[in-house]
């Protein structure tokens, strides 16, 4: 729901957070890793997330199917629920946007199977008399600044006419000294919200057809 901004609740906001799944190791490295990630997840992105200065959205982190029984991922899913006093989606088909590590034919067939077993499992969480799904990506390392959730859904509101918008500069820091430098890559880097009608995001073939019409700007 948009909130205080309008009284859109014809639009919800998904931060997309992937967790495991992502690259030829399939983004997943043991528990000792994942424990790590978890806790930059807990240290840095959950302090982003509480202080948003719009707390209207849904947080939905993806996995591969085997963290389905993980009990380090479960407790991670309780943690967030009683932390975040939010709506928190955990799914196990994997990703749900291109994986550029893998062949055309592989990647295309990955994608695909992952909205066709994911998308009527974010349908439940969906308001009834939404019309509009803003889906941002939230990688599990990085954090957006407070207001960046009222930001987007503003801008949106603003620009009716636009799908998409990305943030091309930021910071980067070194973990553990806290050195930060500026950010600033030559390509897209992966901080993206994409509009979508709700029939089109709801729909796995749809959904691919839409997310697959992209130009690097």
């Amino acid at each position: 729901k948009v909130g205080s901004m309008s009284d859109l609740i014809k639009v919800n906001h998904i931060i997309y957070c992937p967790f495991t799944g992502l690259g030829l190791y399939n983004g997943y490295r043991g528990d000792k890793w994942l424990k790590n990630r978890i806790a930059i997840f807990k240290n840095f992105v959950v302090p982003s997330l509480l202080n948003q200065t719009n707390q209207n959205f849904i947080l939905m982190v993806s996995w591969r199917s085997e963290e389905r029984t993980n009990p380090v991922v479960q407790e991670f899913k309780n943690y967030l629920k009683h932390t975040l006093l939010r709506q928190v989606v955990f799914t196990y088909d994997g990703i749900l946007f291109w994986d550029d590590k893998y062949k055309k034919d592989e990647a295309e067939a990955r994608l695909k199977n992952s909205l066709k077993r994911t998308l009527p499992e974010i349908a439940k969480y969906i308001d009834s008399g939404c019309e509009w799904i803003l889906w941002t990506l939230q990688p599990s390392d990085d954090v957006y600044l407070c207001d960046v959730v009222e930001k987007i859904q503003k801008y949106f509101l603003e620009n009716p006419e636009m799908q998409a918008v990305g943030f091309s500069k930021g910071y980067i820091m070194r973990y553990d000294n806290k050195e930060i430098s500026n950010y600033n890559p030559t390509t897209n880097p992966p901080f993206f919200t994409i509009k979508f009608p709700r029939e089109i995001f709801l729909n796995p073939e749809k959904h691919y057809e839409y997310i697959s019409i992209k130009h690097d700007v």
